[in-house]
């Protein structure tokens, strides 16, 4: 059994890193096709030259500091950056989530020194990455750093927690998210140090060009995330989310309804955490306010793309095999709770699929709907799960509570 085990996880972590490569090497013979990252290498020219950030309201969404991060793989070929960032960004989400899931992992009795369920987890977990790293999407590398801020959380290191997060956050705002509600569970020790954080990193992009053109670039990126209508654009809007679940249902919503709705979600995430930091062990509850994020950002989120659900995608592997693992080994039934989080993460493959292979998905909204109902699916789930419960027969029984 040890063995097999030993085997397993050889094979898969020998996937992820044929994985990484070949998307690199893909990247490498056709930088210019299906690929955002050429999105970023302009952003950095521009940057390095001065030039507006945000000429095109949905192109370049990042901060003009990510700009800045972004600008030495402009002065290098196309090829060369497209590879160096491919092989950066699936390496980093790759060592990330294994950090991740061992420190959330329990081991069964009969087999303590195997990481049978981190083995599951990353199985699970390559399907639903490969889109994301093929296409050179930041998302991999903004959760890395998300991680990373939990797991310092976790071993009360809170400079670099907040450090982390801060830096997630001035690729995409919304990954502030997962900060605040960690703010929540530990007010005093990380709060001033990642608004601190964030002052730091805005003043950093003082310096690595001329003030008067930086503060211009904020105020242009901020014009730009407002003037972007693509949730009005149709009848049901781009995104993926709250948003065109409601509209299917023909419930009569406004984008400032909307936003009420969002920040009442928010609001709801932060009392979950709080209250389940008043319950439970510290590593549950930083898993719980990593993954309550990751379902804002997807259900209630400001952009949800297609991409945008690899930030679930970790918690929904995880949460499936940890769940399933009892099931495998016959010591558990596969009853409700087992349900949700399988259901939740065939929708998720299900759309990749549909998206990579029947490409009429990419105009249909109404098959957008797909993930958001694993999104809802997932959250049911955590609603009711402890992340710390140990395999067994304690996995059901953690839907008493």
């Amino acid at each position: 059994m040890v063995n097999n085990w030993r085997r397993a996880a050889l094979i898969v972590i020998g996937l992820w890193l044929a994985v990484i490569l070949g998307v690199t090497i893909r990247g490498m013979l056709a930088p210019h096709q299906n690929s955002v990252f050429l999105v970023f290498r302009d952003a950095g020219r521009a940057w390095l030259a001065g030039q507006p950030l945000y000429s095109h309201v949905g192109k370049y969404l990042y901060s003009p500091l990510a700009a800045a991060l972004f600008a030495p793989f402009a002065l290098v070929p196309d090829w060369a950056a497209s590879a160096v960032w491919r092989m950066a960004t699936g390496l980093a989400y790759l060592s990330a989530v294994i950090c991740w899931f061992r420190r959330h992992q329990s081991y069964s009795s009969s087999s303590s020194s195997i990481p049978t369920v981190i083995v599951f987890a990353l199985a699970l977990l390559l399907p639903l990455s490969i889109g994301n790293l093929n296409n050179g999407q930041a998302s991999p590398l903004i959760i890395a750093l998300l991680l990373c801020g939990c797991l310092a959380v976790l071993d009360e290191r809170w400079t670099l927690a907040a450090g982390c997060i801060a830096i997630a956050t001035f690729f995409k705002i919304y990954p502030l998210a997962i900060g605040l509600l960690l703010a929540v569970i530990e007010p005093r020790k990380l709060t001033w140090r990642l608004i601190l954080g964030v002052l730091i990193l805005g003043g950093l992009s003082l310096i690595l060009q001329r003030p008067d053109y930086v503060i211009r670039q904020y105020e242009d990126w901020w014009h730009s995330l407002g003037a972007d209508q693509r949730r009005v654009s149709t009848e049901l809007g781009s995104w993926r989310d709250a948003w065109l679940l409601l509209r299917i249902a023909h419930v009569p919503i406004t984008v400032g309804t909307y936003a009420i709705l969002q920040a009442a979600a928010a609001l709801m995430a932060a009392l979950y955490c709080w209250w389940r930091a008043k319950h439970w062990n510290r590593d549950a509850v930083v898993w719980s306010a990593f993954t309550v994020g990751c379902l804002w950002i997807t259900l209630f989120g400001p952009s949800t793309e297609l991409a945008t659900y690899i930030f679930l995608a970790p918690a929904v592997a995880f949460a499936c095999a940890k769940v399933l693992a009892p099931v495998i080994q016959k010591r558990e039934a596969f009853g409700w709770l087992q349900f949700l989080p399988v259901a939740a993460y065939g929708l998720l493959l299900l759309a990749e699929a549909l998206n990579a292979w029947v490409p009429v998905i990419r105009q249909n909204n109404y098959l957008h709907a797909i993930q958001p109902v694993a999104a809802l699916l997932f959250l049911g789930f955590i609603l009711r799960w402890n992340p710390q419960k140990s395999e067994g027969s304690e996995i059901g029984a953690s839907a008493q509570q």
